[in-house]
Formats: C-alpha cells, structure tokens, sequence
C-alpha cells in the first residue's frame, strides 16, 4: 500500500480521528501563515502542451481550405469558385472581425456565400453577422447550416442553465486569474484565453438542416460538401467531407490535441460515448488525407489521420465501457476514480490522449450519474442531514473547531494537501468568514493545482483559492462566455425560455395569469403562468379573444427578459394593450437577479 492510498484508506481515518484529539488547539499562528505561501510552479509537459496553439492561418496542403487558428478557437474557411464557405465563426463579433481581417489578407476578398455551423457551442456560432448579413441570410441567399437539433440543444445547454455554467466556466476557464498563473494558464483543448472583450453576439440562427442520424450533400460556390451528424462532442454535431480534396473537417469530435472531456465540469448534458464512438469510425472510413479540427492544429497525412482517429475512438470507448463494467460490479461515484485512475499505457498517444483537458476518473464519475443516477444504493444517502448541521455535529466529534484546524495545518505541512482541504471545508461551511480555515484551503488548492497538468482541474483549483482567499475580482468574470447582449441574439422560443427557470415559487404560488404577446412578425405567443409554472406556447390559429393582448417587438422582449420593468417599456410606449398589466404581473414572479458567483464557499 502506498502513502497515498494509505492516506485514503480506513485504516488512515481512524488514525486520523485520533491525531485530532492530540493536535495542538491553537489558532493558525503568524509564523503558520508564512507556511501557507505555496511557490509558484507548472508542469514542465503542461507549459509545453500550451505552445502547440498559436495564432496563425494555415493552408491545408493544396486544397482550397484554410484554418484561421486562434487561442481559444478554430474558424475554417473553403474557398470556392465565386465565394468563401466559412465552417463556425467564433465566440463573438470582436474575434471574427480579427478573422475576417486575416481572411481578406490571405485568402480573398470574395464573398461569404455560406455557413456552416459545426454544433451549438457559444465559441463557434457567435461571430456569423460579420461574415454575412442577417439580411442575406434572412432572404436565402447565404444559408446557415446546421443539425435539425441544433436549437433544441441551444436552448437546453444555452439557456437553461446558464448562469451557472457561465460562472463554472470563469473558474474552469481561469478568467481572473493574474501574474504567472495567467501566463502560464492554457486551455488543455484550446490554448490561452487572453484578455476579455466586449463578447458582442454576432449570432444568426441556422436556416438549412442536416437530420439527425442523417448526411446531406450539398455543392457551394462549385464546392462539393457531405456533411453528416455526428452527434458525439454535442448532440447537434455534423462534420464536413470535402470528396474532391480528401479533406474532414473534425469539428469537435477531435476535441483538440488532448484527452477530450467526455462530460464537462463547467455542465453540460452527458455526452452520447457510444454515438461519439461511432462517429470516430465513420470518419476513419473517409481515408482522409487532411483533418481539419476546431480546436488544435491540422493534422495531414492519411496513416497519420487514421492512427490518430482509431486512438481516440479506444480512448473513449474503453472510458466508458470499463466504466460500465465497474459500475455493473457495485462501485460507486466515489470509488470510481480510483478504480479508473488514468488510461493504460498502450492507449496513451501524447498529445491527444494526454490528459489536459479531460480526465478519465472525471469522466468516470459523470458516466456513473448519466447511467444510473446520483444514488449509490445506500439508503443512508435518501435523506442526508442538512449539510451545516452535518458538518457542526463532525467538527464537535472531532474536538471543536481548533481542534480540527490545527490538524489541518498539520496536515497541510506534512504534504497532504486534499486531507487539509477536507478537514477545513466543515469549518468553512460552518462559517463562511473563517479566514484562517479559509486560508488553509485556498492554500491547498494552490498546492493542487499547481502539481496538476489538466487545465479543468487547475482552473478550478487556482480559482477556488482566490475565491478562498478573498482576491477574486468577481468584475465582469462571466461576460466572456456569455454576455447581455447574447439574450437579445435569442430565438424568440429560447428567449422566453429564459423565463421560465427564474419563476420564484414564493412570489407566484398558485397565481394563474396569462397574455397574448403579439410580437409582429415573430407572432402571437400565449405566456400563461399556472402554479408556480410558466409556459410559453406560439399560437397557430385566430388568437383567443379573452385573452388581453400586449404587443411589442422583438427588442422590446429582449429588454424585458433581460429584467427591464414592464411599466418602463409602457411609459416609452414600445409595450401597449390591456395586457401590459397582466405581463407586468407574470413577470413579477420572475427573479432576474445575478446568481452569485460562490462554488467554493457555501
């Protein structure tokens, strides 16, 4: 047995229940917070992964294609007879205009006669309305396309839960932190991330669709496509085969030079293993001279592509099948990591099964509550204590509060940074403004993160200290992956969706209300709350004449979801109808404000 398992094992925990008892009681001394300060350090192969990514155009061998790399993102442009083909468009207006910059420089001036939507992810579908205009799109002349899915998954994954994955991607994503740890901080997919910017939505909603399961074949400025769903990475994945210049455009299926994350801690929906699997093998069978990913550098050469492809496919399904077969033998979420530590030998292929931005015990764990749920079959578990009174009752057991520092201290200096992190997380739970504990546990998470090449994981770490600590500078932490003016970019369905997941059920009880919004040329939608439950539903038919009726345009919606008082848009004339009021009252329901950015201290 090894110290770390040692450490982690039952034997350790009633060691440690003792050790306890006998650690000095003293607060965390002036001297102990000189021990607290963790050097600054970075794996030596995680500081090298960083400079595979660089900002550069590069053509793809003789084809007529090129990849606009970015830290951060892909774009790729295929030029055609009489116009360019562009296939994703960034996280917002502000990089595509550095794109299409790059592009009138090195490729041509010629027109923008199609987009490609690669998947629903907010860093490729930000930037269309720099490349065309919505106009165009809106007339047919420059279809978008994308997955028949694509906007289900938008809103399910862009809008639901937004607010809480925008603040988990700030922490996964290191946006705020500073000095060396900015610098040497890297994307394991992606890259660096730099500095924010406006993040302006450039979003244009798709006009043409590929069936899921499906493949459509298409010719475009003389350029022939097959582009066929994938479904792996995003359930609304599609992926581009060029037959004339044997060339695949991977989008995310390849999830960039690294282990992919097979669910991602920032959330997400469980990503479909098997279907992503597949979608490995059907790429293979192209015989593609050239991969074009949307993350990570082109990869040329069709033993080279095919190696690469087969690798990947193995590293996902033996994830996920041992995973399975793991679950099937009684483990639990909790002994799955340490039964699936990393991948075998012979399935690691640096870079793109090394481990910098997904991990296989993390994988592990999502794949045991996507299957079979949160419970680990322990009733124990079907009605927890509340988690204060847990911890309050722990600490007391332990001999009290500076019982249980001190022996996180101790811990701390004798090199077990995750054991200090658990004993002061009670402590913290207990009281929230405990700097000392606090201290203690940004400490170990720097220690943490600082020894780990997986950037999630650092992210979180590193993040988690300065929440810890008190030096996160929460300004602006969410606006780069998601901004005020995304809301507006909304379809109208997703746009009211939004509404829906804010009702507070103290404000609204068992209110019924309802109003007919007469949008104009998006339509009439009835808005009905009914038990604390709101639903947005687009009429078809004559509207129901005993229904009040507030018209409004799209932008004045925007405004409203946005949490605009309705009384407000009345006054400047932009909402009207006797059921202003009926709105006014539904709306209050809705609780429009921030969630609060706080994963560590709760």
């Amino acid at each position: 047995m090894n110290i770390q398992t040692f450490l982690r094992s039952g034997a350790y925990a009633l060691l440690a229940a003792g050790s306890i008892a006998a650690a000095p009681v003293s607060p965390v001394s002036a001297e102990s917070a000189t021990e607290l300060q963790v050097p600054y350090s970075a794996p030596a192969n995680y500081i090298a992964h960083g400079k595979m990514f660089q900002e550069r155009v590069t053509r793809v061998g003789n084809a007529p294609v090129w990849q606009i790399e970015f830290h951060g993102q892909n774009l790729v442009v295929i030029q055609g007879q009489d116009g360019l083909i562009l296939v994703d468009t960034g996280m917002n207006r502000e990089l595509a205009t550095r794109a299409l910059a790059k592009i009138r420089k090195e490729i041509g001036t010629q027109p923008v006669k199609a987009i490609i939507y690669t998947h629903h992810h907010t860093d490729h579908i930000n930037g269309a309305a720099v490349f065309a205009d919505p106009q165009d799109v809106a007339s047919g002349a420059v279809p978008v396309f994308a997955a028949s899915n694509f906007l289900k998954e938008l809103a399910d994954e862009g809008v639901a839960t937004v607010p809480i994955v925008a603040a988990r991607s700030a922490y996964m994503f290191g946006f705020a932190l500073e000095g060396q740890e900015a610098a040497d901080y890297h994307v394991g997919c992606c890259g660096r991330l730099g500095t924010a910017s406006a993040n302006t939505s450039g979003y244009i909603a798709p006009t043409q669709f590929v069936d899921v399961d499906g493949a459509r074949d298409v010719e475009i400025a003389g350029v022939r496509m097959h582009l066929f769903h994938t479904g792996g990475e995003a359930a609304s994945h599609i992926a581009v085969w060029l037959p004339d210049h044997r060339t695949l455009i991977s989008g995310d299926e390849v999830q960039g030079p690294t282990f992919p994350q097979l669910h991602s801690m920032r959330g997400t929906k469980m990503r479909d293993a098997p279907r992503w699997v597949e979608a490995l093998r059907r790429m293979q069978a192209f015989d593609a001279e050239h991969m074009v990913p949307l993350h990570g550098p082109v990869v040329s050469g069709t033993q080279r592509v095919k190696s690469l492809l087969s690798k990947y496919e193995d590293a996902i399904q033996y994830t996920h099948d041992q995973t399975i077969r793991l679950i099937n033998k009684g483990l639990t979420v909790r002994e799955l990591p340490e039964a699936l530590d990393e991948l075998p030998p012979f399935l690691r292929s640096d870079p793109y099964t090394g481990e910098y931005y997904g991990t296989v015990p993390d994988s592990a764990r999502s794949y045991y509550v996507g299957y079979i749920s949160w419970f680990s079959g322990d009733a124990t578990e079907l009605d927890p204590t509340p988690p204060i009174e847990a911890a309050q009752r722990t600490v007391e057991l332990m001999g009290g509060r500076d019982r249980v520092l001190a022996a996180a201290m101790n811990a701390f200096k004798a090199g077990d940074a995750q054991w200090a992190a658990e004993l002061t997380t009670p402590l913290i739970r207990i009281n929230h403004e405990d700097m000392e504990a606090r201290k203690i546990k940004a400490a170990a998470f720097r220690k943490l993160g600082y020894a780990t090449d997986n950037s999630s994981r650092r992210g979180f770490y590193l993040m988690g200290a300065k929440e810890l600590d008190g030096s996160l500078n929460r300004q602006n932490l969410t606006q780069r992956y998601v901004s005020a003016d995304y809301v507006k970019r909304l379809p109208v369905p997703a746009m009211l969706q939004t509404l829906r997941f804010r009702v507070d059920p103290t404000r609204a009880g068992d209110a019924d209300a309802k109003v007919r919004l007469n949008l104009g040329a998006d339509g009439n939608w009835l808005l009905h709350l009914r038990n604390s439950t709101l639903k947005a539903v687009q009429l078809k038919d004559a509207p129901a004449l005993d229904t009040p009726e507030a018209a409004l345009d799209r932008a004045a919606l925007a405004q409203l979801v946005s949490g605009s008082p309705v009384s407000g848009l009345v006054k400047a004339g932009q909402v009207t109808g006797a059921g202003a009021d009926a709105l006014e009252r539904i709306l209050s329901t809705v609780d429009f404000k921030a969630e609060p950015i706080n994963l560590v201290v709760r």
